[in-house]
């Protein structure tokens, strides 16, 4: 019985050749298969990116890599020098993949990770947070290694299905975290400067442990009302991007992508909501008494509820306190707005982007509705 072989001239190639086609191959149609079902694409990034559906997505030149909401799949890095100057770095340290661009011989150069979940698990944040720290700086020392461009954002890179093969380069190779690590510290010069700080793992980070805490903080100015759930999601959301906004402006790569905004959002709401419980009897809007259900046995003892005549006349006397309370936090809340609103045209008019309602939503963090009406209110 007769085998074809089935890679073409495959006597004229070397092992090594031979390993990279194969693996390669097989690396590529992983990475196809774990792409989101909606992500970022273009066929070129001067001119924006639009998130699609995978299957249009795949017929782009330009591909999201990375930012993913849920997990870390790879680092990727941005060489801005030709490959040949550093054909000994990535011998050295063999990446799963190179798309190196034909013109200028410029290259992005893909590790592949052992898949990193960004929700931790019952009791193990303290482990997330450890391992994202090595993350960044695992990511901020091939940055030094391969003295990669630091402003890259690890968003977009060239799509493999569609770039040309000869330019391909790579056997597919999934590291671990550790191992990596291991590598780069016996190859990254010592005293190099490396500043895990810069990475976008750091900002993940700071975002959610600043969101958390103002979400403690609220939480029970919302159990009890009606809605209030919702109403709390929306607020964690809103403050969300302000601090995106406000933490990053300034940042090397920029605001955090607002899908990751939102997941981190929502993770947080959620969390505070269902468990969060703190050291405060919350009181209840509706009533201006405390929220019997959060409390202990003995305090709902000595906490009677209000029922029939007793709960109207309450309310009644307690209605122009509460309703005052209710028009200074919407004059509060009115006013913060604003100030970012503003700040947020300053920001987008600066860097020459158009001026729209949905722009200025998401650069100052507020909700698209609130942000149109504004505009319409500026433009007379």
């Amino acid at each position: 019985m007769q085998v074809t072989n089935p890679i073409p001239n495959a006597e004229n190639l070397s092992r090594r050749e031979i390993a990279q086609i194969i693996f390669q191959e097989r690396y590529i149609k992983a990475f196809q298969e774990s792409l989101p079902r909606y992500p970022y694409a273009t066929d070129d990034p001067t001119r924006g990116v639009k998130i699609m559906k995978r299957e249009n997505a795949l017929k782009r030149r330009y591909i999201q890599i990375g930012h993913y909401p849920h997990v870390v799949m790879r680092i990727v890095l941005d060489v801005d020098a030709p490959w040949p100057q550093v054909e000994e770095e990535t011998s050295a340290l063999p990446p799963s993949l190179m798309l190196v661009n034909p013109e200028t011989g410029h290259f992005h150069v893909w590790y592949e990770l052992d898949p990193i979940p960004l929700n931790a698990p019952p009791g193990r944040a303290a482990t997330l947070a450890r391992t994202i720290a090595l993350l960044a700086r695992v990511e901020a020392m091939l940055e030094v290694f391969y003295s990669a461009d630091p402003s890259y954002n690890g968003l977009l890179s060239r799509n493999p299905l569609l770039h040309p093969p000869e330019w391909r380069w790579g056997g597919g190779r999934v590291w671990s975290l550790s191992e990596l690590y291991a590598e780069l510290r016996d190859r990254v010069p010592r005293g190099a400067r490396v500043q895990p700080e810069l990475v976008s793992y750091g900002r993940n980070v700071t975002l959610f442990d600043r969101l958390r805490v103002e979400a403690y903080a609220n939480v029970g100015a919302f159990r009890g009302l009606p809605g209030g759930e919702v109403a709390f999601h929306t607020w964690v959301r809103q403050r969300a991007h302000a601090l995106n906004q406000q933490l990053f402006h300034d940042h090397p790569r920029g605001p955090l992508d607002p899908r990751e905004v939102e997941h981190t959002a929502r993770s947080v709401a959620r969390w505070t909501w269902a468990h969060y419980r703190g050291t405060r009897i919350w009181p209840v809007s509706g009533t201006g008494r405390p929220d019997r259900s959060q409390l202990p046995r003995a305090a709902r003892a000595a906490i009677k509820p209000l029922k029939g005549e007793a709960l109207e006349k309450h309310l009644e006397t307690t209605r122009p306190q509460r309703v005052a309370n209710l028009e200074a936090a919407n004059r509060k809340r009115r006013g913060e707005a604003e100030e970012a609103l503003v700040e947020a045209l300053k920001r987008l008019q600066t860097r020459g982007e158009a001026i729209t309602a949905r722009a200025l939503a998401r650069e100052a963090g507020v909700s698209p509705t609130t942000a149109s009406r504004w505009l319409q209110r500026m433009r007379g």
